[in-house]
């Protein structure tokens, strides 16, 4: 009885390894090296394994004199070369180690995009600390709660930030010359010894579900995952990437680590702005985009005149994760900038799961793609059991890059060794995954369960709005209605009256907002996911001044 499942495990790892030797080969890793770089690359993974402290040290070996970051916000000295950068790591990692930074402590992270963020992500995995991620968009509540729960001993910040450093931790300001950039600059006397154990690298989740961030650790990179990433997306080793997504997250972050491993250029900058990262990807000749769908959205709707300005003939991968991306997105962006559009689908727990190719995206632009090698995606009801093909459920992920539980102490709900994603989503004949909506986010009117996410997807065809979400309010005859906030093209002549009859025409009764707000912009994360707790408040039954009601 136990054949078919012996099977299925060897059938899981012969793809694996299958698509590890295809995308090595694709990519270039497999070309032929003299004899004395292999025995120093060899060095470099035994002194600092497969997480994130080998950092650039790979291509400081192969490549010492390229450059392997562009800070678009460094003036005086924007481009630095792998050998340059690595040495500035290990620097960072022994002055840190003077203050006692090492395999006991925990350090946190807040900034922004840049080359001194690169550095500490580095050079803090070299101590053998512990490091946490901060969002952007933390408030100075949260970070003291995290910081207590963490136990942690310093803080390395943007100056923008320091306000909502915890009083009594240890701080560094990265933005700074008399921060991160003079630690890195120092001379080194010493050679600096791995740590006896790496620590964690937590990242933590948005909390839009919760209302509360938790921590995801992560640490050395599986076979299993670098085969997968190698397999996605159509990079080869010494290719130019743009981040234009916050590294703070682990869509960044992962890209970060994979661009290491293929020698890669890194531009980051500060802030995504749609016209420099155009300007960006242009001026560096740069095949990759590493984004947050929200941007794609920002790219599209820039005047045609400002998108002709920039040619982009080297662009083969716009690689975007972190929230949903929209079907009508999806379409637009891919007729004005070709057939390069790649939607990866995870999580923070569940890690990368799958991927939709350009080509799934014209067959299905609401599609999340097909399981990545090494990974398995199941629909489960509430009871745990297997849903047929076509049929909604919940969607659970099991890889060697699913987390073993928050850092609180607290899980996600696990089935047969898989997480809950926390989306509700269904597989078709060909193994193509759609994500309906999150499972918390249904609203139930007149007995009706309602995905708002089903219902955005058509209010964003309407031309006349710019963005539109959907909330739930209670109510003491359906039980809740559906409002839609929008933010119109026109604000003036937009009438939320002529929407609401629209609805009535395009959606059913159950599906049908019966209340209209209309914004300036829709809250978001730096990731761009919505945060639909802050559109439904408190559930109290308020009349907004920019609110109608059908």
């Amino acid at each position: 009885m136990n054949t078919p499942l012996r099977l299925h495990r060897l059938t899981d790892e012969a793809r694996v390894v299958a698509a590890g030797a295809r995308g090595a080969a694709r990519t270039g890793l497999l070309r032929p090296m003299l004899p004395t770089t292999g025995l120093r690359i060899a060095a470099q993974v035994r002194r600092w394994g497969t997480g994130p402290a080998i950092g650039f040290s790979l291509g400081s070996v192969r490549h010492p004199d390229q450059v392997a970051v562009i800070d678009l916000d460094d003036d005086e000295r924007p481009e630095t070369s792998f050998a340059e950068i690595d040495h500035r790591c290990t620097a960072l990692a022994l002055a840190l180690r003077d203050r006692g930074i090492d395999g006991n402590a925990t350090v946190g992270l807040l900034g922004r995009n840049s080359r001194s963020f690169l550095e500490a992500i580095i050079g803090v995995a070299r101590t053998g600390a512990n490091l946490v991620y901060l969002n952007t968009s933390i408030e100075r509540g949260q970070f003291q709660q995290v910081a207590t729960g963490h136990s942690m001993s310093l803080v390395i910040h943007d100056q923008e930030f320091a306000d909502l450093v915890p009083d009594g931790v240890a701080r560094l300001q990265m933005d700074e010359k008399s921060g991160l950039p003079l630690l890195a600059t120092l001379p080194i006397r010493r050679s600096l010894q791995p740590p006896v154990q790496y620590g964690q690298h937590v990242i933590m989740t948005s909390g839009t579900s919760a209302g509360r961030p938790r921590g995801a650790g992560r640490s050395g990179a599986t076979f299993n995952a670098v085969a997968a990433l190698l397999d996605a997306f159509p990079l080869t080793v010494g290719d130019t990437v743009v981040i234009g997504a916050p590294l703070f997250h682990s869509w960044a972050w992962m890209n970060h680590r994979l661009g290491c491993l293929l020698d890669c250029t890194q531009v980051v900058m500060r802030k995504p702005d749609p016209e420099r990262i155009l300007a960006a990807l242009a001026a560096t000749d740069a095949t990759g985009l590493v984004t947050v769908p929200v941007v794609l959205r920002w790219m599209v709707d820039l005047p045609t005149r400002i998108r002709r300005r920039y040619r982009l003939d080297a662009l083969k991968c716009v690689a975007v994760s972190g929230s949903a991306l929209p079907s009508s997105l999806a379409t637009e962006f891919m007729d004005e900038f070709g057939d390069v559009l790649y939607n990866l689908y995870g999580s923070t727990e569940a890690g990368f799961a799958t991927c939709a190719t350009p080509e799934d995206l014209r067959i299905d632009p609401e599609g999340a793609g097909r399981p990545l090698p090494g990974v398995h995606v199941e629909i489960l009801d509430r009871r745990g059991r297997p849903l047929p093909v076509g049929e909604e459920g919940r969607v659970f992920v099991s890889s060697s890059e699913t987390f073993h539980g928050y850092t609180d102490g607290t899980d996600r709900p696990r089935v047969r060794g898989m997480v809950f994603t926390g989306d509700v989503g269904r597989v078709d004949l060909q193994g193509r995954l759609t994500i309906v909506g999150r499972a918390d986010d249904v609203i139930i009117t007149g007995g009706e369960n309602v995905h708002p996410a089903e219902v955005e997807q058509v209010l964003r065809t309407n031309d006349k709005l710019v963005d539109a979400a959907v909330a739930g309010r209670p109510d003491p005859v359906y039980g809740a209605i559906l409002v839609a906030h929008v933010v119109p093209a026109d604000r003036e002549t937009f009438n939320p009256e002529e929407l609401v009859s629209w609805c009535r025409q395009v959606l059913g009764p159950h599906h049908r907002p019966r209340a209209v707000v209309v914004h300036d912009s829709l809250p978001r994360n730096p990731t761009g996911k919505l945060l639909r707790r802050v559109l439904a408040g408190d559930g109290a039954d308020f009349r907004d001044p920019n609110e109608y009601y059908d």
